[in-house]
């Protein structure tokens, strides 16, 4: 029986995808051509939701994708480079949908973000391939197997669990590949914190809407709605295997997938949007081409988009990291000694009403980037070190009380609590985050308020911003 969602979604990209040059363009952008096997570890198909094990195909399988008309996406993992992935996406936390209803104006305001990281990658001397997607850019680059800076950046990798102890039955070796990449990865996640803080620190005040690392919950701002430009590294909180990028010239079916559309207007008629790549033209011909089978077509006749090898631009990056504040703060977090029997449950009582809430219930709110923003701070104002704070909530996302389902399956509850608390206590360490928004008027805007009984959230600003950078360790 057929898929009623089906028949709702976009149906002229079939031309697209039974079009030679397309098909060359998805080999290209797997690591290999026509005549040579491609790197990609395996294809799948996501539109936006998790990668799940049964849907990973072997790279040999992309016409079978391409038949069935889905979004298309290759594996982060490879098996001859480590691929460096950087997204930047519009976030609007109170119409998700805005982006694809006002992509003129969504994308216009993530353009001084992208300004400042076509000025930071040159500054560093890597050209990356820049796609356009449905929410915003993503950046790609790869660094080759055997080069001279791929044992740097694995002999970074500290003691902390990277990698997550299960791995689901797959047929594309996904155990055999992560263990070549696992170290690597580790130590690109903060390799790419470095650059995020780079980007948000040139972006932030030339931005009309709030620059944050990953989709943290903003207030209003001076248009009413709590609306963001995300820097969204947040892959490198999970297993390399678990990751993917959309192909360009692929369909985009997320806001159809999700229901946007029609909860929106009822309009389920609206163009196709595909992944394309960003190559010779301004951003609003991109927004036309994307929404046109007859000039996305056109442009996968005459654009590569074989992912650019760039050792020596990472060279000078992580140069550039190493002489940097938050390197001081990775090496102290990474040598960090913990205390025996710390967990929150001991210090719950003494936190703010808001952060207690996150602790009471943790799914979803710990998992989402705000709740883990709050939590660490709160913490970090009690004096425990951020690495002590990693290690707690790594104990409650590993409680299986908290009804986890088949999260922890995939991902790995170590990695992602020390990404997040790393991430957020690093930009306190090197006054990134002056901590403004630290305050119950900026939680209530964000969502995060839940009993406000009583509480205030100034003593807690004042003990963060009054602790020294050594005791935030």
């Amino acid at each position: 029986m057929a898929n009623p969602a089906m028949s709702r979604l976009p149906r002229p990209e079939n031309r697209v995808y039974t079009d030679p040059g397309v098909y060359h363009r998805f080999l290209e952008f797997l690591g290999g051509d026509l005549d040579q096997e491609v790197t990609a570890v395996y294809v799948t198909h996501t539109d936006g939701c998790l990668v799940l094990p049964d849907r990973m195909r072997d790279a040999g399988e992309l016409l079978e994708l391409m038949e069935k008309r889905v979004d298309i996406d290759r594996s982060l993992l490879d098996k001859s480079s480590l691929l460096v992935h950087l997204d930047i996406e519009y976030v609007n936390f109170d119409s998700p949908a805005e982006c694809y209803l006002n992509p003129g104006r969504s994308f216009a305001l993530q353009e001084p973000v992208i300004e400042v990281i076509e000025e930071q990658l040159v500054r560093f001397g890597i050209r990356p391939l820049h796609l356009l997607t449905g929410q915003g850019h993503h950046f790609v680059w790869r660094i080759e197997e055997g080069s001279h800076i791929l044992d740097e950046i694995r002999d970074m990798a500290t003691e902390e669990r990277i990698v997550s102890d299960v791995y689901p039955e797959s047929s594309v070796g996904l155990r055999e590949h992560t263990a070549n990449w696992e170290k690597a990865f580790h130590s690109l996640g903060r390799i790419m914190e470095f650059l995020a803080h780079e980007i948000k620190r040139n972006a932030a005040d030339q931005c009309e809407i709030p620059v944050e690392i990953t989709a943290t919950h903003v207030g209003g701002g001076k248009h009413g709605k709590r609306e963001m430009v995300s820097i969204d590294i947040s892959e490198y909180g999970d297993p390399i295997w678990t990751r993917v990028i959309r192909l360009p010239f692929s369909n985009y079916l997320k806001p159809w997938k999700n229901g946007l559309f029609g909860a929106v207007d009822g309009d389920d008629e609206r163009p196709p949007i595909f992944t394309i790549p960003f190559h010779e033209v301004d951003i609003a011909s991109a927004l036309q081409i994307r929404n046109s089978v007859e000039k996305t077509i056109s442009l996968a006749h005459r654009s590569c988009v074989r992912i650019p090898e760039q050792t020596n631009g990472m060279l000078r990056l992580v140069e550039a990291y190493r002489r940097s504040s938050l390197w001081v703060f990775h090496e102290f977090y990474a040598a960090a000694p913990l205390k025996e029997g710390e967990t929150i449950s001991l210090v719950r009582d003494e936190m703010p009403p808001c952060a207690r809430h996150v602790i009471d219930y943790p799914n979803d709110l710990l998992l989402k980037p705000s709740g883990m923003r709050l939590l660490t701070k709160c913490l970090l104002g009690l004096g425990f070190s951020a690495c002590s704070i990693a290690h707690m909530i790594a104990q409650i996302f590993r409680d299986e009380q908290h009804g986890w389902g088949r999260q922890w399956d995939i991902y790995s509850p170590d990695m992602r609590a020390h990404f997040y608390t790393r991430l957020f206590a690093g930009q306190v360490f090197t006054g990134l985050d002056q901590a403004v928004d630290f305050n119950c008027v900026s939680t209530q805007e964000q969502g995060f308020c839940f009993d406000a009984h009583g509480c205030n959230l100034k003593p807690w600003r004042d003990k963060l911003v009054s602790k020294q950078k050594e005791e935030m360790l």
